[in-house]
């Protein structure tokens, strides 16, 4: 079972870094239910609920993207950012505390990634929301 979480989690967090990327931080409606097209093509049913928490998601990625896009290499350092989120939040299964998040942090850092207080409040919105699609990917793993 915990490799079909991971499997569903690892793709809604792939898919949604890959989206905000290549939408450069920002899309209309029209892109929103392309995406949710690619996402239910994936086997994944977008109930209202799935819809609510990878738009939170995406919209804490593009927050994320938006403040990071005078960086250069921005889609390196968001790719490293999103592949450390994933392993954070699976490592962690959903639940960490504050000594988490700054060693966290700092590991984004030693990797070479830095981060303005503003970037570090809109990635705690992206741990967030990916803590959401995570404990969503549990829940209907556990329902096949």
């Amino acid at each position: 079972m915990a490799t079909k979480v991971t499997d569903v989690f690892d793709e809604l967090v792939r898919i949604a870094g890959k989206f905000v990327e290549r939408q450069k931080g920002a899309w209309d409606h029209s892109a929103w239910l392309d995406f949710l097209s690619g996402v239910q093509k994936k086997g994944v049913d977008v109930s209202e609920d799935v819809q609510r928490y990878i738009g939170s998601m995406l919209e804490a990625m593009k927050k994320l993207y938006n403040a990071s896009s005078a960086t250069e290499n921005v889609k390196t350092a968001l790719l490293e950012i999103s592949e450390h989120t994933v392993d954070f939040i699976k490592q962690t299964k959903g639940v960490w505390n504050q000594k988490d998040a700054e060693v966290f942090l700092k590991d984004l850092q030693k990797k070479g990634i830095e981060l303005s207080e503003e970037t570090k409040s809109y990635l705690g919105g992206v741990l967030e929301s990916v803590k959401r699609v995570y404990d969503f990917s549990v829940k209907i793993t556990e329902k096949k």
